[in-house]
């Protein structure tokens, strides 16, 4: 008479092993789904936040922009032949620069 009770034996723990396995597949698929649907409401809230933070920079960037303009204006308005002078020494700089090439 020949025991098998170490096939059996065998035969159980691959079984098991197959079924745990079937297990974990099943659990890795569900933390697949959620972590998809938290990165995608967490994209769009991040995509929200980056258009705002964009927005308020273009805001800034335009009051900055406004805030120049203005000094130099009144600079320009307090001293019109200083002015003038720099413009004209700027276009012989730049005129001269783009005749050598």
């Amino acid at each position: 008479m020949i025991d098998d009770t170490p096939q059996n034996d065998t035969a159980a723990e691959v079984e098991e092993i197959s079924q745990q396995l079937a297990s974990l597949r099943e659990d890795l698929s569900a933390l697949a789904k959620s972590i998809t649907g938290i990165i995608g409401r967490g994209g769009e809230s991040m995509a929200e936040e980056l258009a705002a933070g964009l927005n308020d920079a273009r805001r800034q960037a335009e009051h900055s922009g406004r805030s120049v303009e203005a000094r130099l204006e009144r600079s320009v308005l307090a001293h019109p032949l200083l002015a003038v002078g720099l413009a004209a020494a700027a276009g012989v700089l730049l005129g001269g620069s783009m005749a050598r090439r």
